[in-house]
């Protein structure tokens, strides 16, 4: 009897996630669907040769693929062809692997356009009303081994050698791997050679780096957080913005610089185009609080939740073991003085233009100190090493603002969001959609990468809301429809 009961209990358990499976396919259709007819996306063809396959089922086709974290063109022609979920989906189409890349390439920002279709449902059902959008990056590898690679010094040497005296044996021994290959390559004349060093050296004056990537022009060196990782590796800095309340991403942007310092107004610009709607704030690490991206968050009426340095770590509890740090000096705004451990006041001495930040706009730098009182200080050594001990701050209106909002416990309170916001987002696109290894390189195709991957995770996010709302599966797909005809 208890046999019977387990047999039955494993089989109900089966129904279920096969219905489950079954929805989730059905409400990716539906979507696909509904962001073809929101955004009246068609596709002009010629009546010449072979018709193509139908775009929007090749889309929902690559789409549910990228659901179950398929990447590799050759599985997914494979479940096209034998998988009933996928041959469904896409109404019985059988491309091969190749047709798939074809598509993939040149078809892959549709989904940018899925990605915002699927925010607007996600607003109009009444799950988020996109009020806290917090902003994080991440690197992503590129995908270059990390010995396939020339340095400055190399191509500067190869062409000495081609252009003015062969090289000797001893310097030949100094080249690099991949350079000492290039050399004894026969199949590329010398001419050719010549044009292809000096296209590389264009692309190091570009970039400003000392070495390029062979296999991926367009990636630069970023250090990377992986354990072990001592040098820094050939990556992208993929810049993501989430909603805080439905944890749906809002915005994807692939960039070449490794810094997050000048970031927030070209994700910034996707975000409200992709929403068609404008959040009230936005939350960033302490790096982002440039005065570039405050004021172009200040000109959009958009609140800033991004703390100082001093203030992150007064809030993360890592306060500086050094007694007399600058988290210990106090700063009273009605006296305008910062005030030491040892309960000095340390006045302004005065206020001195600072040079201007990349992006426009000046900073004023004030100076504050206390040259008597740092004399006769018991705690001198400690505290400063030259004459005295001086307190420099840059203020500016805009930073200034954001700094005392920062203060306050609503300020405080409204961050805390941002860490259960944005930091799942990293590992699950490392471990589960596994994106260091897909074999896609150059800017422009990482980014639309990365499109594909947040409309499937936007998708599957969605379906999840729906289910934990416990909303109507059907009565849903009816206001999807409407929708995607308004």
């Amino acid at each position: 009897m208890m046999l019977d009961n387990q047999i039955l209990k494993d089989n109900g358990m089966e129904i279920s996630r096969m219905e489950n499976e079954f929805q989730l396919m059905y409400f990716a259709s539906v979507i696909v669907d509904g962001a073809f007819n929101f955004f009246k996306i068609e596709r002009k063809t010629s009546n010449v040769g072979k018709p193509p396959f139908e775009l929007k089922n090749m889309i929902k086709l690559i789409f549910y693929g990228y659901m179950n974290k398929i990447t590799s063109t050759v599985v997914l022609a494979y479940n096209a062809k034998y998988n009933h979920l996928y041959n469904l989906i896409s109404q019985g189409i059988e491309p091969s692997d190749r047709t798939i890349r074809d598509y993939c390439k040149y078809f892959q920002p549709i989904y940018r356009l899925i990605i915002s279709f699927i925010l607007i449902v996600a607003n109009k059902l009444g799950l988020t009303d996109f009020e806290h959008i917090a902003i994080d990056g991440t690197i992503k590898k590129a995908y270059n081994s990390p010995f396939n690679i020339i340095k400055e010094k190399d191509i500067s040497l190869l062409i000495k050698h081609y252009m003015v005296e062969e090289l000797s044996k001893d310097e030949i021994k100094q080249l690099r791997r991949t350079a000492r290959k290039f050399l004894k390559d026969k199949s590329v004349t010398d001419d050719e050679k010549v044009d292809i060093l000096f296209h590389w050296w264009r692309l190091l004056d570009y970039s400003g780096q000392v070495s390029l990537a062979l296999n991926d022009y367009d990636a630069r060196l970023m250090k990377i957080k992986d354990k072990g990782q001592k040098y820094p590796k050939f990556s992208y800095n993929i810049q993501l913005g989430t909603d805080t309340k439905s944890k749906l991403i809002c915005g994807v942007n692939a960039v070449q610089n490794p810094t997050d310092h000048y970031q927030i107004p070209a994700l910034m610009k996707q975000i409200l185009v992709n929403l068609n709607t404008k959040p009230n704030k936005i939350s960033a690490d302490t790096i982002y609080s440039t005065l570039a991206n405050l004021t172009f968050l200040e000109e959009l009426g958009i609140t800033a939740l991004i703390p100082t340095k001093q203030q992150n770590r007064q809030n993360s509890g890592n306060a500086p073991e050094n007694p007399f740090a600058i988290d210990y000096f106090v700063f009273d705004e009605y006296k305008n003085v910062f005030i030491c451990p040892n309960k000095k006041e340390l006045t302004l001495d005065g206020a001195y233009p600072a040079p201007q930040e990349k992006g426009g706009g000046n900073k004023i730098k004030l100076i504050y100190s206390n040259y008597q009182a740092c004399k006769k200080c018991k705690d001198k050594k400690t505290c400063y090493k030259t004459n005295h001990r001086t307190i420099t701050r840059y203020v500016h209106e805009v930073t200034y603002k954001t700094e005392r909002l920062m203060s306050t416990k609503d300020g405080i309170k409204e961050y805390k969001q941002r860490s259960k916001t944005v930091e799942a987002h990293n590992g699950t696109f490392k471990r589960i959609y596994n994106y260091d290894h897909i074999p896609i390189t150059g800017l422009k195709k990482v980014q639309n990468l990365m499109y594909t991957i947040i409309a499937s995770y936007n998708l599957i996010r969605l379906f999840n809301l729906i289910k934990e709302n416990k909303m109507d599966f059907y009565s849903i797909i009816s206001a999807i429809k409407f929708i995607s005809l308004t």
